[in-house]
């Protein structure tokens, strides 16, 4: 039984090492996309991921206030 559980572990981290060489060469965690995050004065918040229309339009000024070094 312990050889058993031994050669899942071992199996285990072989498959999860592959599965993160994977993702890096695909480019980084889970498709590396940008997210705005917009935190309210109340406390709440409400995330956009750039490939939607309102993260799109939050991801562009964000980068054109980086290009103006701010």
């Amino acid at each position: 039984m312990k050889k058993l559980l031994g050669r899942l572990v071992i199996l285990g981290a072989i498959v999860g090492g592959a599965v993160a060489v994977g993702g890096y060469l695909r480019g980084g965690a889970a498709g590396a996309k940008d997210v705005v995050q917009v935190t309210f004065d109340d406390g709440s918040t409400r995330a956009f991921a750039s490939n939607t229309p309102e993260g799109e339009e939050f991801t562009d000024i964000a980068r054109k206030l980086v290009e103006m070094g701010l």
